[in-house]
Order: structure tokens, then sequence, then C-alpha cells
């Protein structure tokens, strides 16, 4: 690097060089608060206002923001530069936002004090992390110091130091590639592929579904609206879905006056009113659990999957892996379109090199090693030289990246820095097999526990005393020292191993050695994942009310005992939530998964009445002599009173069908549609048949383990 003296001449000089090579840098503002904002004015003295997005609460008067509380809010639309104020909160997932706006020929100007500093920076971001009781004193530095080590060994960036002036690298001329619309709209031959692919699948055999794969900025939402404005013109119907509205502002803009027709509906929504559809886009498949695409996929006979492979709305790398299997399975016929080439920069653009390092957007996993029979350990990850360990920190961001439906950035600060967070590794020689991420939660202090009790404190984290005690009535749990599974991921092709339940019986062991007194997790939950907690000994306590957006799910509490202090609690609850289950299937739970459903009752011990009339009625119903609504009473009762020693059942559509309609009271319109019936009279003639399956003596039908 050269060190120069400040002007605009010297900035626009390197703009021109940096909008020749149609790709991005990033400057470093290092100093005080005030130097680096008016440092980040001077340099953008010339560039109107609108074209720079600014993530800081101390952004000129007018300036265009990004808001705190929605960093995604402005998806779709490109900035001619950035600002990331570092002083305002050095958010992950926000300042990867931020760089994805920047269009070719931008600068990111990052404003912070000396990076020689950065491990002892008082960021306001660690409000956002930090865990009564320990707060933010207790949150760690080793993101800020990594960020400080990845930027030391970039070559492509500009450093302006308060105290050392501004410092230039050299940067080197690359190819450009020159790139003009054609007809349809397409502006590089990913593209053209991609908008033919489509057009297959809306034109071409019925299930087929087709996986649109890339980076950001390789224009996959665009040549999704182009596909949308052809489509549209041929008078098909044509829906789409995302996590957010924002999700798809590229894909409207690109489909233009014809996005009136376009339907948007949110995730949930969708899978609630299953509105015909000639085509659905599903555009960040990555950012959705598996199982709400699985539904979506047995519904509509014609599905596009779009997913980033690397970026902040959630990777698609552990969608890659968790999600082709299944697609494998149900739909052979299945097709891959992979977009390489990006558009609004060119390839190896020095700003995405950075950020991908900064962040771990493409993270690497170890080399395996031949310690086939070497013994299992339980390894903790403890970061602290990032130059020593970084090998090590990339395996277990990418494993829990693979095992995941959803990694952010902001999940690597979590993994760094949180004060309550601990790492445990189970491992054969070098090679790590499994991750857990662990937060250590309860004892609070008597006050703050006695807030939360009462209603009037709801403290960030602590989930687990918290759902106990203003969920569950046991306060007590407040105060005692307890284990929440925040995160447990096993290699992908070492899955089905029993490596999860290894890892499990593993920390388990360790939480008694040191105390504690249970361990347990909250999930979005699944017939599949519950399983895997049951078999290893684990209640259910609670089921959320809503479902996730992003993963349709319902939020599950599961805890294990690990002492007699936590005993009663387990038990209380535990009674309390078998009473009250059934009822709530009436109504709060009225969509929860059949199969859900039937894996919760296997493990419950759900008391209600079942009288000698009720058996007369059944029969009389089982021989064709009395109605469904005559009997409905009698049956509900039945079935929650034969539920133990069911076991755990298989789903199959008769049981669906009991589910449904008799455990969640839903019309029977709303049964006959979801299972694919004739209508109402194949619906009672399934439903009959249901139950003298449910009351026949024969053995039960086990799934496959649930084991991780």
């Amino acid at each position: 690097m050269k060190t120069v003296e400040f002007s605009l001449e010297v900035v626009n000089k390197l703009q021109h060089h940096v909008q020749q090579q149609q790709r991005r840098l990033l400057v470093l503002l290092e100093g005080d608060p005030d130097w680096t904002l008016t440092a980040a004015q001077r340099w953008l003295a010339d560039v109107q206002a609108q074209q720079v997005l600014w993530w800081s609460q101390r952004a000129p008067s007018g300036s265009w923001c990004l808001p705190p509380q929605r960093i995604n809010h402005e998806l779709g639309r490109e900035a001619c530069h950035g600002v990331f104020d570092y002083y305002s909160g050095a958010n992950p997932d926000a300042l990867a936002a931020l760089a994805g706006t920047i269009s070719a020929g931008g600068f990111l100007l990052l404003l912070a004090p000396s990076l020689q500093d950065w491990p002892d920076f008082a960021d306001p971001y660690r409000e956002k992390i930090a865990v009564e009781p320990g707060g933010t004193a207790a949150v760690g530095s080793g993101f800020l110091t990594r960020a400080a080590w990845v930027l030391r060994q970039q070559d492509c960036l500009v450093r302006w130091c308060q105290h050392q002036g501004l410092q230039l690298p050299k940067l080197p001329s690359l190819p450009v590639v020159r790139r003009q619309p054609d007809a349809q709209g397409c502006v590089t031959e990913d593209q053209r592929q991609a908008l033919q692919a489509i057009l297959r699948v809306a034109q071409g055999h019925r299930k087929r579904p087709l996986v649109l794969q890339a980076d950001r900025g390789r224009g996959k939402s665009a040549v999704m609206g182009l596909a949308v404005r052809l489509l549209l013109a041929q008078g098909k119907r044509v829906l789409v879905t995302a996590p957010r509205p924002e999700s798809v502002a590229t894909l409207k803009r690109f489909a233009g006056d014809a996005q009136d027709g376009l339907q948007y509906q949110a995730p949930d929504q969708l899978l609630q009113r299953l509105p015909p559809a000639d085509l659905l886009l599903v555009d960040e498949a990555a950012a959705l659990s598996p199982n709400l695409l699985q539904r979506m996929l047995d519904h509509y006979s014609r599905t596009v999957l779009a997913t980033t492979v690397a970026g902040y709305e959630g990777t698609g790398r552990g969608f890659v892996h968790r999600f082709q299997p299944h697609l494998q399975a149900r739909f052979p016929g299945w097709r891959l379109c992979e977009m390489v080439e990006p558009i609004r920069w060119q390839q190896q653009d020095w700003l995405e090199q950075t950020l991908e390092q900064m962040l771990l957007l493409r993270a690497s996993p170890l080399p395996s090693d031949s310690a086939g029979s070497a013994p299992l350990t339980l390894e903790t990850f403890d970061y602290q030289c990032p130059a020593q360990q970084e090998a090590r920190l990339q395996a277990v961001f990418e494993l829990l990246v693979a095992a995941h439906y959803r990694t952010r950035p902001s999940d690597l600060r979590m993994l760094l820095d949180g004060g309550n967070l601990r790492v445990f590794l189970l491992c054969r020689g070098s090679q790590v097999l499994a991750v857990a991420l662990v937060a250590q939660e309860g004892m609070l202090p008597a006050d703050l526990a006695t807030e939360i009790a009462q209603g009037r404190r709801r403290p960030h984290g602590q989930v687990l005393p918290q759902t106990l005690a203003v969920h569950g009535d046991q306060p007590q749990a407040l105060q005692l020292p307890l284990w929440r599974v925040v995160r447990i991921a096993v290699q992908p092709q070492d899955q089905g191993e029993g490596l999860g339940s290894e890892l499990l019986q593993r920390l388990q062991t360790l939480a008694q050695a040191e105390g504690v007194a249970a361990l347990g997790s909250v999930f979005s939950g699944t017939a599949q994942v519950l399983r895997f907690w049951q078999q290893n000994g684990y209640l259910t306590l609670r089921v959320g009310y809503r479902p996730e957006v992003t993963t349709g799910g319902h939020s599950l509490l599961v805890l294990k005992s690990l002492c007699p202090e936590s005993a009663p609690l387990l038990k209380a609850a535990r009674t309390a939530f078998e009473a009250d289950f059934p009822h709530q299937l009436l109504d709060t739970h009225r969509h929860l998964p059949a199969d859900l459903v039937l894996a919760i009752m296997h493990q419950g011990q759900f008391t209600v009445a079942y009288y000698e009339r009720d058996q007369v009625r059944l029969r009389r119903y089982l021989a064709g002599y009395a109605k469904y609504e005559n009997v409905v009473a009698s049956l509900w009762r039945c079935l929650w009173h034969g539920s133990a020693r069911q076991g755990r059942l298989s789903l199959t559509p008769g049981r669906q069908l009991l589910v449904m309609k008799v455990m969640q009271g839903l019309s029977w319109a709303d049964s006959v549609q979801p299972l694919g019936l004739s209508g109402i009279r194949e619906a009672r003639e399934q439903l009959r048949q249901a139950v003298a399956d449910w009351l026949s003596p024969g053995p039960n039908q086990i799934p496959p383990s649930g084991d991780l």
C-alpha cells in the first residue's frame, strides 16, 4: 500500500478505476466516532444522498438508511455506495445485507476504531446478544478480533486512518465481461439457461421440480421475474412465496407490468389456503424448513425452488445437503440449475471476497484424516487465536451450515461471542463429527426471577427457565442451573449412525458433573426431530401457539431432569401439559401436523375419562348403525383414553384423518382436501375403518428412527 494525502481528486481517480473494473471495494475509515463520520461525508461529497445506503444511527439528516429492525427492507434495490457504522453496532447480518445492495463500481465505507483496538471495542451490538445476569460484560470479543485479523490480510481494500493518512492498495487489472440484455432480458448464459429451465417446468411434465441455485448477485430473482412476465402473458396462474414480501421485490421488478397478475402468499398462509396455480415459485427456499418445502411440493405439481448458496438470507448449503435427498427419493426427475456468473458485479469482486472470509460465507470443512478407529472424544471449542484456530472454526461453522435449514452471519457472532454459550464437539482424531451449541441458563437473581414470574420483565435469552416459569407455571425453574441445546448437528454423511445421541449422552454426563439441574431444548417441531429427543428420554412440556413464518412449524420445548431438585418441576409441568394438550388440539393447535400429534401422544399418559356408554356407542358406530356426529364425543374420549397403549404409530391416511377430524375438530371439507379424498362420503368410510384399526389389538407399526 502507498500512503497519500486525502483529496476528492484521489477518490475520483480510485473510483474511476473501480468502475472500469466493474467491481466493488471496501474502504476502512479508522478513528474516533466524530472523525469517521466526517471522513465518510468528505469521501462522499460528490455523491447524491439518495445513492448512498447507510447503516448508522448517526447518518446525516435526509439520508437513505437501512432500518435497524428490518435489515432486509431494502432487498431488491441497488445503491451506488454504502456506509456501515460500527459505532452504531457491528451487526453481521446488516453488514452482509448492506453490501448486497452495492452495485459495481461502488464503495462500502466501514466506520470503526483502529484495527488494533477492535478486540476492546465497546460495540453497541453487544446489547443485542447479552443475556442476563451476565449482561454485556459477559459478551466476548472473538468476532471483532477475528474480523480485524481477516482485514489485515486483505490486499484489496483502502485504509484511511485518523493519524496515519490514506493508504491505497495496488488494485490488479482483471478481466471485465461487458453484458447486454437479449430480447427476453437475460444478460448472461446462466440466466438464459435458467429461464428455459423455468419455462420447461411450467409447460413440461408434472412432478419435476427445479432447484435454481446461485450466490447473491447472480440474477436468480431477476430471471424468475422474466419468466413470470412470459408465463402471465400466456394466461398461466403463477404463485410466489418467500420468507418475507421484501424477498420478491427484484422478482416483481423484472416481471414489469405483468406483476399485477402475480399472487404472493406467505409460506404459512399458502399452505393453509392452497390456492390453485399452474406454477409455484419459492424464492429464498433455503430460509424455509425442509418440512415446509415438502408440503409445497406434495401439493403443487410444478414448482421452482430458488436458493442462495452463500448470503445473509440464510445459506443454501444446508439446503443442498438436507433437502436434495428428499427430492431424489420423491421426485427422481427433478433438475438442478446453477448460476455462477455474477451480474451486478464481475467475478473476483474485491468486496465479495473480503466479506466471504470475514463472515465465513464460504467456510471449508476440515479434511478427513485416517483415524477411523480412533475413540470418540468430547471437546470444548473455546475460540481464542484466529491464526491457530481458523481451520477448526471453519469446520464447525460449515457443519452448522450444512445441518441446519438456516444459518446467518449473526450465528457466527453468537458462536464466537455469546456470553452464556458453550460449543461442544464430538470428534474422532482431528475430524469434527458433530457439534452442539449449549446455552447456560437459569440461576437468576431472586429480584429478577420475581419480576419475570409476575410478568413485569422478559429479558433476552433465558428461554428454558422463562418458558417454564411463564407458560408452565414453574417459577422455581428461574433459579435452577439449566442447559439448553440451541443446536445439535451431525456431519451429513454420518447421520443415522447414532452420533447425535452419543453427543447428547456425553453432554448429559458433563452437565451432571457440573451440577446442572436439567437439560432441554426448544426447536421448530417435526415428528422426526421430536422422535430423536424422545428416544433420548426427553419429555415434551410445551407446544408453541403460533407456527413460525419461515419453518411453518410450532416450537416444542423438551426437558430431561438430571437431579432430584428438578424432578418435581418436570413432573408438574408434564402433568399440566398432558391435561391441557387434548383440549388445545381443538383450538390453538388445530393445524398441528398429524404425525407430530401422534408422536406427542406416543409418550403421554393423557388423562381423559372414558365411560361404559362410550363403548356401546362405538360398537354401534363400527357396525354402521350410528353416524359419526352421534358418537364424536365418545370417539374423542376413546382415542385419548387409549393413546398410551398405541405406542408410536405410523402415519397412515386413516390415522391422519382421525387426528384432523376427531382430535382437532376440523370440518369435513378441511379434512378431505389435504388427503386428496373424493368427498365427504369417502372420508366417512375411511374414518370408520381407521377407528376399527385404532381399536384392533394387532401390533403397532414403528416408523424409521429419528436419530441424528
